[in-house]
């Protein structure tokens, strides 16, 4: 009879370990699933209070309320966000909440048997599982005082991008009371759940191995829960896990791409430049707002020297540009490679822009004032891995590096190429920290808005450095075109200055500027009065892919379209077609947003 008893003891957590992994193997996508998942929550938070002997009275329900309430609060804050989060979402999270007040029930009511004597050890390890149990969703919470926005996966991706020391710069660079508010508010709410667990009364009913094999149910329902939970805190961290396994994903597919590249029909050059030793020039900004540039009518005079070469007729400037997202890694995931947000082309099955210049005979450069991450790996370093050339000229931990931006202009210049090359220079820009990126000579603005003249210096700097790139491509007899886009804008007020969870128009308004040398004139002149027609076009910049196979000629790229080519007469994109936020959103809907 012992034995049939341990037997059920033993085999209770494995069954219901078993029944919860097919539950969340399902998603709970189905009415079935999630009232299985809905009904074995509540059987075993009752199961929790009865083995437990909990005394019923005022501090009891006074501290499941505040240990509730804890862990609801973050759908609270999503509903009154206005996010996609309905009656069923929040219902799955209440369950998962009593799961996660059973797991603690269960284990105070073990920590407080008679026979054990060890106190201070006791104590310790309560404390030690409130902490645990609390800690994700205080963290989502407390971002939430600090931001007024709920951590979303595209933060978490931000910060795995970063290593200690940028993280630390990010701190310091963002800290306001709010912050300390939150942290104040994490505190404040984790020992109120701590006192008041403290002060439920519970004698376990059951023996401790009829307990333990219940705390194993808890534990087995927990972590299967991890990788698929619909709690919203969970979603996010499972979501976040994803995107970062696809950019991982992107690196090992990168040989099988250039294999199938090796093997690609039908990919050429016009006959036009199939021939033409061109060199072609790409510079990508970081954090520039056009509507902060002077050249598309800002009244400050921030690009000055841009403004002579459109009067001089050297470069074509397009003024209904957006980005298709305000950060970094995923805009530039899109605009370098053949992913856009107007067909189903997945990043890690794309090629780069790099990969198809390199299979006709282009030799290719990436040059960066940015940070070349080692463990923190980005796509954008992967892309630039194509490369035949990598030079990176911030070696430091740090985000300012060593150098400013004309560094990349020096460095531009030893570049010996008498064969066609794509060359592709990645700024600092405007990067935050606003005042670190100009040197003192080019701190021009002046007012009591310091956040401001700091902003627009890295503008007026970022103006000198582009032309510069400019100056210096001229110079070479084989120089065809350039093309200066900006990654996304920036909103200089906003912790972060981009944050898509708070998006504003100033954080995707990109410019966008095209310079074309006498000699692509001449040999394209077809797609040269189109780069000047297409001036007011809208456009966003995951199709700047698009738009450089396009000048440099390339034919045969797989699944590319007309429609999404600027210089294209089928081109069809306008101010209603055009997506955002990686296709979830429309220019109409964010310009309204403040």
């Amino acid at each position: 009879m012992d034995f049939i008893r341990f037997s059920l003891k033993a085999a209770c957590p494995v069954l219901l370990s078993l029944l919860y992994y097919s539950i969340y193997g399902l998603s709970l996508r189905s009415y079935v699933s999630f009232s299985v998942y809905t009904l074995s929550s509540l059987t075993i938070f009752i199961a929790a209070l009865y083995f437990s002997g909990i005394k019923k009275d005022i501090r009891t329900l006074a501290a499941f309320f505040i240990y509730l309430f804890t862990y609801m609060s973050v759908y609270l804050i999503a509903l009154g966000l206005n996010l996609n989060t309905n009656l069923i979402d929040v219902v799955k999270g209440l369950d998962f909440s009593l799961i996660s007040l059973s797991f603690v029930i269960t284990s105070i009511a073990l920590l407080g048997q008679k026979n054990c004597h060890l106190s201070f050890v006791k104590g310790l390890v309560f404390v030690i599982i409130v902490i645990l149990s609390l800690l994700l969703p205080l963290i989502f919470e407390s971002y939430f005082v600090a931001t007024g926005s709920l951590l979303s996966s595209d933060i978490i991706i931000a910060l795995a991008q970063t290593n200690p020391q940028e993280g630390k710069e990010f701190f310091l660079s963002n800290v306001s009371l709010s912050w300390g508010v939150a942290f104040l508010f994490l505190v404040f709410v984790m020992l109120l759940n701590i006192f008041a667990l403290k002060r439920v009364q519970m004698s376990l009913r059951v023996s401790k191995s009829s307990a333990f094999s219940l705390l194993l149910c808890l534990i087995g329902a927990i972590v299967l829960a991890l990788p698929r939970m619909d709690y919203l805190p969970f979603s996010v961290v499972n979501v976040t896990s994803k995107q970062l396994d696809n950019f991982n994903k992107y690196k090992e597919l990168k040989n099988i791409r250039a294999q199938k590249l090796s093997k690609l029909k039908g990919l050429t050059q016009n006959n036009e430049l199939a021939d033409d030793p061109g060199l072609y020039v790409v510079v990508v900004g970081e954090s520039n707002n056009a509507s902060r540039m002077s050249v598309f009518g800002a009244v400050r005079n921030t690009f000055p020297l841009l403004k002579k070469r459109v009067l001089n007729n050297e470069a074509f400037i397009y003024k209904n540009v957006y980005s298709s997202w305000p950060q970094t890694v995923q805009a530039l995931s899109y605009a370098l490679t053949q992913a856009n947000q107007y067909q189903s082309i997945d990043v890690v099955e794309s090629y780069s822009l790099i990969e198809i210049a390199k299979s006709l005979g282009f030799e290719t450069y990436w040059l960066s004032n940015q940070r070349k991450f080692g463990m923190y790996e980005t796509p954008i370093t992967v892309i630039a891995s194509t490369a035949d050339h990598e030079i990176w000229t911030n070696g430091s931990a740090k985000m300012e590096g060593v150098y400013y931006d004309y560094e990349l202009v020096k460095r531009f210049k030893k570049i010996k190429v008498d064969k066609k090359a794509l060359i592709i220079i990645h700024l600092m820009g405007s990067h935050q920290k606003y005042d670190r990126r100009v040197p003192n000579e080019f701190k021009t603005f002046k007012t009591e808005d310091s956040v401001i003249d700091s902003y627009d210096d890295t503008l007026f700097y970022t103006d000198y450095v582009v032309d510069s790139i400019y100056k210096e491509a001229l110079k070479n007899k084989n120089f065809r075109a350039m093309v200066y886009f900006s990654d996304h804008g920036e909103d200089p007020y906003l912790m972060g200055g981009h944050d898509p969870e708070n998006v504003t128009i100033d954080m995707l308004h990109v410019p966008l500027v095209v310079y074309l040398s006498d000699s692509y004139k001449k040999l394209q002149p077809i797609k040269a009065e189109m780069f000047k027609e297409r001036q007011n076009a809208y456009f966003s910049n995951d199709l700047i892919f698009n738009l450089v196979i396009s000048m440099l000629g390339i034919e045969g790229v797989p699944d590319s379209e007309n429609r999404l080519d600027l210089l294209h007469k089928e081109y069809d994109i306008n101010a209603d077609s055009l997506k955002l936020m990686y296709g979830k959103n429309t220019l109409e809907n964010i310009k309204k947003q403040k």
